[in-house]
């Protein structure tokens, strides 16, 4: 990846807090963006583009870009990144113009198609050059969509890579594991765009909300370092009995962490535990001693806590980290050392 520079300030980020900026590209990233509208979950400047003039208008985000705008005539990129591209690249100057003057850029896309594919590289090489640190999700097509689709995915992935910081990918195939086998599909479809958009606040909310033990964007920059790889993200809320145990479940059984077994051969693992004022040290501690279980001795953790009133009595849990694409490769082949899989 992209190294971000640590060393760059903007004038009122310190009393402020960072400026986010998140960028729905095309159809799926139309829809996260639409989420975080309607959800109200993330307090940033937030845009779509599309070289749909149909899709811009029923989005929800109060910035809408049309891509290509002469060059398409309002008409989508067919499934054509090639178009999706130029399309981009025409707007570059009125996509430069949405996105400066933030320190984060969120860039959510769904890879595989024309705009998607052709645009998501381009927008994150465009916001890179602000200076921003730049974070990018990215759903990559189902199996039985075809070799084309694809490879077309897997080549925007490529290039995603080389121009983003940090890349977090939601693989379609897995979206199975958010549902029962009884649930309709567009329950399928929208429980992916809430995982989308929950990667999206928590991260927000970690290097924005104040906090009894502090995270800032050193700490998230330190998480997602590593060359060529996937950043690994799982979030759990929970209320009543046990409510920290139940929380740090469901942040384990999140498909960006392969229902945690990622977890086990990471070096850093960036930590954030919040809760309402009824927050004890007690269950804090018992839910670092049940993580203890599913990450290496070694691995360096950063830990976040932090008391906000808005949750009322509600424990979340929030974990970032990465992986190179050689420890991914090794995980698909591996399975975890036995002793990692027994309690301490």
């Amino acid at each position: 990846m992209v190294e971000y520079d640590r060393s760059q300030s903007r004038e009122g980020t310190s009393q402020t807090g960072p400026r986010i900026c998140i960028v729905g590209i095309g159809g799926a990233g139309s829809n996260v963006v639409d989420r975080i509208t309607l959800d109200r979950i993330v307090e940033a400047t937030l845009i779509c583009a599309h070289t749909d003039v149909r899709v811009l208008g029923h989005s929800m985000a109060p910035v809408k870009i049309q891509l290509g705008a002469e060059l398409m005539k309002g008409i989508g990129a067919g499934g054509d990144p090639d178009l999706g591209r130029e399309a981009a690249l025409f707007s570059r100057e009125q996509i430069r113009q949405a996105v400066e003057n933030h320190d984060i850029i969120f860039i959510s896309a769904g890879l595989g198609g024309g705009t998607g594919s052709g645009a998501a590289p381009v927008i994150a090489e465009i916001a890179k050059g602000t200076g921003a640190l730049v974070l990018v999700v990215a759903t990559m097509p189902f199996s039985f969509e075809g070799r084309r689709r694809l490879a077309q995915a897997e080549e925007a992935l490529e290039l995603l890579q080389k121009r983003a910081d940090a890349l977090v990918l939601f693989e379609n195939n897995r979206m199975g594991e958010l549902i029962l086998p009884k649930d309709g599909i567009q329950k399928a479809f929208n429980q992916a765009d809430q995982l989308i958009a929950q990667s999206l606040r928590a991260v927000s909310t970690i290097t924005t909300t104040p906090g009894l033990v502090k995270l800032g964007l050193d700490d998230l920059t330190a998480a997602l370092a590593t060359a060529n790889g996937r950043c690994l993200f799982g979030f759990g809320e929970a209320r009543g009995q046990n409510r920290g145990t139940e929380a740090l479940k469901k942040a384990l059984k999140s498909p960006l962490i392969d229902q945690g077994r990622l977890l086990h051969q990471t070096q850093t693992l960036l930590v954030h535990v919040a809760g309402g004022e009824s927050l004890t040290l007690v269950e804090v501690e018992g839910v670092m001693k049940q993580l203890g279980r599913h990450v290496p001795d070694q691995t360096h953790i950063l830990f976040g806590l932090g008391v906000d009133a808005k949750l009322g009595d509600a424990v979340a849990i929030t974990l970032i980290s990465s992986l190179g694409l050689s420890q991914l490769n090794a995980h698909a082949t591996a399975a975890p050392p036995s002793e990692m899989l027994q309690p301490r």
